[in-house]
């Protein structure tokens, strides 16, 4: 093998590398922005409803103006099954600095846990959950965009493909329990999560997450509340094959959010919620040397509760994210959308 031969390998090697990250690094991105989203949506539904979170005001759950969301006193229900799509437009896929690849998007999502109603706990309310979720990520439906270079994940080799060959679906185990009492919100637990290709179901990344959070509800007036929030985890990755002679741990890391939102109820069935996040992430095992992600987002959701299990929304959603590192792009992304979403306990 002569030496040219030798260094065209080693830098088709290391482009298939820095290619594998980048696809990996915008997955991952993609499946937390989407869980976010909806762990917002969760918030203030159970805001406006006194569900498995502290009451806007005394006697909310049991109210029937028109002040908060029409409900019935529940009865006890052990399983909780939900179906959710969101479809929007962002105008950066990939997360970098230059060049950005527009996209439109569709997430869909499936869950099944094991939710018995919250119980009373310590003088406060605990709502434990054990469950399954399955997501599937679909990019370029309304246009499929230009050809573009693909990491093949089965044969490490990169090819021209077009955005609908960077979808992936996710599976995610999860076990977690949230406690409340005065406007106090205390809440933990773990993830299992795997990044698979939709074409053949090959999996490329998986990660384990414990993780813990506290919310803190700041009642205005019988429709408004402030919220403040923060949001820790440890991320355990695991690489594909391929890496794990050369960088298996690559993008573990710890998570550390700070976020603040308005609830206001609109009127009987409509909430608008503007919110604000920082992000800061440190990774531990970085092989571009010591390197700090800061994360900032800013967006608005507007949600419209036709009924208890029915609900439609749409957000938009603007995120930039600087690093300490130079080897690491910064980038800008604005996402805008919406989504419908279906749940039924029983």
């Amino acid at each position: 093998m002569t030496r040219l031969t030798r260094i065209l390998i080693g830098a088709g090697f290391i482009l298939a590398i820095q290619s594998a990250r980048a696809q990996i690094t915008g997955a991952m991105q993609q499946a937390d922005t989407a869980e976010e989203r909806r762990q917002r949506e969760q918030t203030a539904q159970s805001y406006a409803a006194g569900e498995s979170a502290p009451e806007l005001y005394d006697g909310e759950s049991s109210d029937v103006g028109p002040q908060s969301v029409l409900k019935l006193k529940p009865r006890k229900t052990w399983f909780e099954a939900m179906a959710d799509a969101q479809y929007f437009y962002t105008d950066n896929m990939f997360l970098t600095e230059h060049n950005k690849q527009a996209a439109d998007v569709l997430v869909s999502t499936a869950q099944f846990a094991l939710a018995p109603t919250p119980y009373p706990l310590a003088d406060g309310t605990f709502a434990p959950r054990l469950g399954y979720r399955h997501q599937w990520f679909d990019f370029g439906l309304a246009k499929p965009g230009p050809e573009i270079s693909v990491l093949d994940f089965q044969t490490h080799t990169i090819r021209p493909g077009h955005l609908d060959d960077f979808d992936f679906n996710a599976q995610t185990v999860f076990a977690d329990g949230r406690w409340s009492r005065n406007h106090w919100i205390i809440e933990g637990g773990f993830d299992f999560t795997r990044l698979m290709t939709t074409a053949d179901y090959l999996e490329f990344y998986k990660e384990y997450v414990p993780r813990i959070g506290v919310q803190r509800l700041l009642p205005v007036t019988d429709r408004t509340a402030f919220s403040l929030g923060y949001t820790g985890d440890y991320r355990f990755t695991d690489a594909p094959t391929f890496f794990r002679a050369f960088d298996r741990d690559f993008d573990d890391r710890t998570d550390h959010a700070f976020s603040a939102s308005l609830t206001q109820v609109l009127f009987a069935h409509a909430i608008l919620q503007p919110y604000y996040q920082f992000k800061y992430t440190h990774f531990t095992h970085s092989s571009v040397g010591t390197r700090n992600d800061y994360l900032n987002s800013v967006g608005l959701a507007l949600y419209c509760i036709v009924c208890p299990n029915f609900e439609i929304r749409g957000y938009f959603d603007y995120s930039r994210r600087n690093s300490d590192n130079s080897a690491v792009a910064a980038y800008r992304q604005l996402d805008a959308g919406g989504g419908v979403n279906v749940t039924f306990k029983f």
